[in-house]
Formats: C-alpha cells, sequence, structure tokens
C-alpha cells in the first residue's frame, strides 16, 4: 500500500474557494466522492488546508496500491463528477489535472498505524 502527501499551494485569496470546495464534497457529492475513488483505486483520501509560510496550501494525504495509476485514471476520465473536482482544484490552486504537472511527492520519514505495531 503507497501512502501519498500532496501539497498543493492555494492562489492567493482563494482559501474560501478551498472549503467551499470541500464543504460542497463533504455534504451533496459524497456518494459521488465514493464511486470515483473506488473506481481509480484510493482506498483513503484526506484534505487540509494548511498555512505554509504565511501562504494557504492544500494538503491531501492518500492510500492507494498505484498512485501512478490512480493519477492517470483520474487525469484521463471524464466522468462528471471527477471534471467537477478537477475544476473546482483548478479554481482553487491552479493546478489543472486534467493535464498533471511534473511533480516530486514529499518524502515520507516514518509511518506508525496501530495494525502493525507489535506489543
Amino acid at each position: 500500500m503507497q501512502q501519498v502527501c500532496l501539497v498543493i499551494p492555494v492562489l492567493p485569496g482563494r482559501a474560501n474557494v478551498a472549503r467551499e470546495f470541500m464543504r460542497e464534497l463533504e455534504a451533496s457529492r459524497k456518494d459521488q466522492y465514493a464511486r470515483s475513488e473506488e473506481r481509480i483505486g484510493i482506498t483513503k483520501e484526506v484534505w487540509f488546508l494548511a498555512g505554509v509560510g504565511g501562504d494557504d496550501a492544500m494538503v491531501a494525504y492518500m492510500e492507494t496500491d498505484d498512485f501512478a495509476n490512480a493519477l492517470g485514471l483520474f487525469s484521463k476520465s471524464q466522468d462528471e463528477f471527477d471534471v467537477w473536482f478537477k475544476r473546482l482544484l483548478a479554481e482553487a490552486t491552479g493546478v489543472d489535472l486534467n493535464n498533471p504537472p511534473e511533480m516530486a511527492l514529499p518524502e515520507l520519514l516514518s509511518s506508525y498505524s496501530a495494525e502493525g505495531a507489535v506489543a
């Protein structure tokens, strides 16, 4: 299982766009979100809004068996929900996941899970 973290700077003055995007995702689009994640192979996804050096960033944590495949499937998707998600993410951050930019994922330094802990 891959654990992936993305840090995506929010465009200046767009933090409320990011918040509203996530509120809608959690409310009226939750079922569509679940179907999309299942289809592309994401088993867990968590989003945060963080202050980083005086600016805002969206931080996403994901678990998947194959992040490159999941991102490829999502990027190519024309599913109504996926198109909506990519449009709102771009409005908040300027990142176009229809054509993902080259990116280096943050380096995983430590990971703990109670499931793997031995007493």
